[in-house]
Formats: structure tokens, C-alpha cells, sequence
């Protein structure tokens, strides 16, 4: 009963055989399609013929698929590290490009009709204690730098030079608890001492309380200060108080200047 039974396997698989080389010849001989026998065993074996024909494909393709792979990496790598040395290229450029815009304004503004000699200076180092505001420009005795040069940029009054080098100076900044400068409302003539207190919010003291300082006012420079060119933007009134018996407002001020982003300057020569 085994062996008729494997005798019948032998002879099935025989048969099948038999079928598809039948069907594979007559769809690739040159005979005539008799009775439509040839359309319907193309049909039949299509479906064999499509599967190993991709299989066929699949294996063939799989070793340059692997080296194209391969290629694709090393390729990816290599432009990932191009990129990693271009970053640092490009960041150098968006600063100089940065710098080149913020020089062109400071040209434009020296050649507002100062009548005075203004010296362009790079701010090259900043105090690190809080309870400072001072920094450290690139010109010293040698460029006629002196000590109390006064220090502006194109927004307004700076701070002043307590220390001189002769290729540096040290800034005292306008905002810095010892700073205190003559300043005068340009609106209402009201005189009065500004005082820094480490941040852009500076303090106006000692106007009289009959004066007519109110907020908005821009505050200058006094003409009667020994130190100071008059007329230099301090800053703008933000909040002017007084009480009933007062003998002096409460003023305050918003500086002209942004101390915390200050990075070129002009000394007064």
C-alpha cells in the first residue's frame, strides 16, 4: 500500500511536470495556436513564469543593491562630514555679515555733522562681578585716549574712561552705581544728577518739585557739566512722582542705551 501510494506521488509529479514543459513549449514555439490551446496554457503557467521570473530578478539584483548600499553610506558620511566644516564657516559668515551692518550704522551716524573727533572702538571685555557696570575697549593712550574721554554710541551717552593703557581703557558705564552725570529735561529746563543702578532704569535726582518734568521727556546732557559734551541723550522720563510736601521729584529714566549689548562704541576725542 506505501509503495502504490508513492508510485502514485512519482507519477503526479511526473504528470505536472509533463503539463508545464508542454506549456512552456508551445508558448515559446513557432506552431500554430490550435483549438486556442496555446492561449489557455500561456494563462495557466503565467503565474509560475511571473514568480520566477522576479524571484530570478530579486537574486540577481541583490549583490549591487548591497554595493549600492554600501556606496549611499559612505556618500552620506562624507557629507555629513562636509557639513560638520561648513557650519562653523557659514556662523562666521552670518557675523561678519552681522558686524558689517552694524559698522555700516556707525559710519552713517559719524558722518551726521559731529563737530567733534569720534574714535570707533571694539568692546573687547566686560566686568563679570554684578555690583560693577564696566568694560574694556580696544584704545588707549596711544590712539589719544584720555582719562574722562567721554564714550557714545549712536543711540547715546555711554559711560566714561576711569583707566587708561596704551592700547586699552577701562569704561565706566553710565548705569553703574558710582556713575552720576548733569542732566537737564530738553522739554521743561528742569536740572537734576543722574544715577545709575546696574540696569537700563536710571534714577534722575535733585529736581526741584515746582519743576514740570514728565514722563516722555528725553534728558540730556547739562550745559554746565565739566566732564561732559551738553546735549548727549541720557535717557527717556518714565516715571515722575512727587508728594505734596515734597522737596525733589521721584524720577525715573529708561537709558538710551541697551549697556547689555553694546559691542562697538565711539570715544570723544
Amino acid at each position: 500500500m506505501i509503495s502504490f501510494q508513492h508510485y502514485r506521488k512519482k507519477k503526479s509529479y511526473a504528470l505536472i511536470a509533463f503539463y508545464i514543459f508542454l506549456a512552456i513549449f508551445l508558448s515559446f514555439s513557432t506552431f500554430r495556436n490550435l483549438f486556442g490551446l496555446r492561449n489557455v496554457l500561456v494563462s495557466a503557467i503565467y503565474p509560475c513564469q511571473y514568480v520566477t521570473v522576479s524571484l530570478w530578478q530579486s537574486i540577481t539584483s541583490f549583490p549591487s543593491s548591497v554595493v549600492q548600499l554600501k556606496s549611499l553610506a559612505v556618500e552620506n558620511r562624507n557629507l555629513k562630514s562636509e557639513l560638520a566644516q561648513i557650519k562653523p564657516q557659514l556662523l562666521a559668515l552670518d557675523e561678519l555679515k552681522a558686524e558689517n551692518e552694524r559698522l555700516r550704522h556707525d559710519l552713517g551716524f559719524v558722518a551726521g555733522g559731529w563737530q567733534y573727533k569720534l574714535l570707533p572702538a571694539k568692546v573687547i571685555a566686560k566686568a563679570p562681578s554684578p555690583w560693577f557696570s564696566t568694560l574694556t575697549i580696544n584704545q588707549g593712550s596711544q590712539h589719544k585716549v584720555r582719562k574722562n574721554s567721554v564714550i557714545i554710541n549712536d543711540a547715546g551717552l555711554v559711560g566714561l574712561v576711569v583707566e587708561v593703557a596704551p592700547f586699552t581703557a577701562k569704561v565706566l558705564l553710565l548705569n553703574d552705581l558710582s556713575s552720576s552725570v548733569a542732566a537737564v529735561s530738553q522739554k521743561s529746563r528742569d536740572f537734576g544728577i543722574v544715577t545709575g543702578n546696574l540696569s537700563d532704569n536710571l534714577s534722575m535726582k535733585y529736581v526741584a518739585s515746582g519743576g514740570q518734568v514728565q514722563p516722555g521727556d528725553r534728558i540730556v546732557t547739562s550745559p554746565i557739566s565739566t566732564v561732559f559734551l551738553p546735549g548727549l541723550l541720557i535717557g527717556t522720563v518714565t516715571k515722575a512722582t512727587k508728594q505734596e510736601h515734597d522737596l525733589f521729584y521721584h524720577i525715573k529714566l529708561q537709558a538710551a542705551v541697551d549697556f547689555s549689548r553694546l559691542e562697538e562704541v565711539f570715544v570723544i576725542l
